[in-house]
């Protein structure tokens, strides 16, 4: 192996391009093996016919081919591929002729078996030449077949001709078309097949050009946050204010940006545990009225930035990507939300936020998006303020076209965009400097509207307001969005519904049970589901007791977390124990528990459930 890399490595240049490289390569490698098996097939040949000039210029043609390498050593490069896919054309042709006139007994498969090198050689320019070098392997293709062309003419030339020689094969001469027509389409293929892998390598290029930019601008916000990180330990105040900022945006950009999610559900729990313990001792230390209420703030955005953390390590832990999971949210309840973590801004200056959901009151959509969403726009929108006049903030919603049209007005200092149109969205853009901000939060808002496959759009006045207007497609697939899926059953989330839903197919085992009961009781943890579906058409040998074990375990953290009713789908016509098993399913939760005949009931049943409450 050590002799094989030698000889393929002989010639490259470090400093040369990696595709000038692998063509040198390419072509040490093939003229080794021309001359090996040059040599291998002399040797059988020896066999067959014993020592003779022929065989011995078939030796010689075999020192030919290993000619290449040594241009490549001597930094001939384009001579030693040139050289190597006309060498072997020329030899076939000069042994052919030599071999025939030194011929004991003449046969015919003597005319055939170098038409065969002619017709491999006709691989050798696309093999070791890109298409955009067309002097070098147009000229070399051409030459090829020229050889299969010329191949009678020259033989006769020499007055080895196949007649010449005494061969009476009537059909001969149709040999050379069929040759010709086989080197048009061998030829031909290989051309489309090396096209077809350049235009695939140009693509590939493209794309790692494109992966290094993007992991720039990763290395570019790591840095950002290890500068800031630096600035923060130097003063407590100044450390805990920016730290909330800086926690708020690591978490609305965990929405677009999943690979950041573990660290900042799992590396930020010590940090706010410290600042928790510390904001306790100052409490304790300081009792004027001033810093008791400011110390208050504190401990009250701590808690509710400890909270989000927990929520983020929660949905790591899920599988299949709930990231993207639609849901029914309610316009209103998630505006007051939003509202309620910017309580003190929208306070402190005299914010009215109007709003107007009549014409689509609901939206299905992913929840901390949306939140974030409503959290970077409304928030901007305060930052932003005229001072000039009272801050007015307008909402509203619309359902056209099965699109969901979501506006949020207002009238602030407005963006100059003939100026900034092509900037505004862009990562880390400010375009008023009289605030703080890093320029993060328009730019996670497209993000985020584009992954859930709508668009944003901006109208803005300097000096008047601004208006950006959301358009979110309604979900096409909202009854079974996919969380789990096996031979034994099948786990999705209805959105219409708002219920976690089980299809069980087949006998499981007490591991697999506990496995999807796991997947769906996080599931409902994370999206505060309140319904439950289990469907079992006829599964008569499961033991209901045996899986009871599972079902307890959860059952109070499944009411706890949000759960309030679940629904079984079990025909009685199929199980002979109905009672028995109704009986013991009753004891392991704590919800409201209800046995159907079919899934249209059980789903009736949910809908009316959840329009009483």
């Amino acid at each position: 192996m050590e002799f094989w890399h030698s000889i393929s490595q002989t010639g490259i240049d470090a400093n040369s391009s990696w595709h000038r490289n692998m063509q040198i390569i390419l072509c040490n490698r093939i003229a080794a093996i021309l001359s090996l098996l040059t040599l291998l097939v002399s040797s059988v040949a020896i066999a067959f016919f014993g020592l003779s000039i022929s065989v011995g210029l078939a030796f010689s043609t075999a020192i030919i081919f290993l000619i290449p390498i040594l241009l490549n050593q001597w930094k001939f490069h384009n001579g030693s591929r040139l050289f190597l896919t006309i060498s072997l054309s020329v030899s076939a042709i000069v042994i052919s002729i030599l071999d025939k006139n030194l011929f004991i007994q003449l046969e015919e498969f003597q005319y055939f078996i170098f038409r065969l090198m002619l017709l491999m050689a006709g691989l050798f320019p696309f093999v070791v030449f890109r298409l955009d070098e067309q002097k070098y392997w147009v000229p070399a293709f051409i030459l090829n077949i020229v050889c299969i062309i010329f191949y009678d003419p020259v033989h006769e030339l020499f007055g080895v001709g196949y007649f010449q020689l005494g061969l009476t094969g009537p059909n001969y001469y149709f040999t050379n078309y069929v040759t010709i027509a086989a080197a048009l389409v061998i030829g031909g293929s290989t051309y489309f097949l090396k096209y077809s892998f350049e235009e695939t390598e140009k693509t590939n290029e493209s794309l790692i050009k494109n992966l290094n930019q993007a992991n720039l601008v990763i290395y570019q916000q790591q840095k950002k946050v290890t500068e800031e990180n630096v600035q923060l330990s130097q003063n407590l105040k100044e450390k805990n204010i920016q730290l909330v900022e800086a926690n708020k945006e690591l978490i609305r950009h965990n929405s677009e940006l999943q690979q950041y999610s573990y660290t900042v559900s799992h590396n930020l729990r010590g940090p706010v545990a410290s600042l928790g313990g510390l904001i306790n001792l100052l409490n304790q230390q300081n009792q004027s009225i001033e810093n008791h209420e400011l110390l208050v703030h504190m401990e009250k955005s701590l808690l509710v930035l400890e909270g989000t953390i927990q929520d983020l390590s929660h949905i790591i832990d899920i599988r299949n990507n709930l990231s993207q999971i639609r849901q029914k949210i309610v316009l209103s309840d998630e505006l007051m939300q939003t509202k309620s973590l910017l309580e003190k801004e929208i306070k402190d200056h005299q914010v009215f936020i109007e709003t107007d959901f009549t014409g689509s009151p609901e939206i299905y959509a992913v929840k901390h998006m949306l939140d974030s969403i409503l959290y970077n726009l409304i928030s901007n929108a305060i930052k932003y303020r005229s001072p000039d006049r009272k801050p007015h903030i307008k909402i509203s919603s619309i359902n056209s076209d099965n699109r969901i049209r979501l506006t949020l007005e207002d009238n602030g200092l407005g963006i100059d965009l003939e100026k900034y149109a092509g900037k505004l969205f862009g990562l880390y853009k400010r375009f008023h400097t009289h605030t703080d901000g890093r320029g993060l939060g328009l730019y996670l808002v497209k993000l985020q509207t584009e992954s859930m496959g709508g668009v944003i759009t901006v109208q803005s006045k300097l000096g008047v307001g601004t208006t950006f207007t959301i358009t979110l497609p309604v979900p096409e697939t909202l009854r079974e969005q996919i969380l789990m899926d096996n031979s034994s059953a099948r786990l999705y989330f209805d959105a219409s519904l708002h219920a976690v839903c089980m299809v069980w197919k087949n006998e499981i085992s007490v591991q697999e049970y506990n496995e999807f009961l796991t997947k769906a009781a996080d599931f409902v943890k994370t999206f505060r589901t309140p319904n439950w579906i289990s469907n079992l058409p006829e599964l008569k040998d499961r033991d209901e007791e045996r899986l009871n074990a599972a079902r307890i375990r959860i059952r109070s953290q499944l009411v706890h977390d949000g759960l309030r009713r679940i629904a079984v789908i079990m025909p009685k016509a199929n199980y002979p124990d109905y009672e028995q098993r109704t009986r013991i399913m009753r004891n392991a939760y704590d919800a409201e528990l209800q046995f159907f005949e079919t899934m249209d009931e059980a789903k009736s049943w949910v809908t009316e459930q959840n329009r009483l409450s």
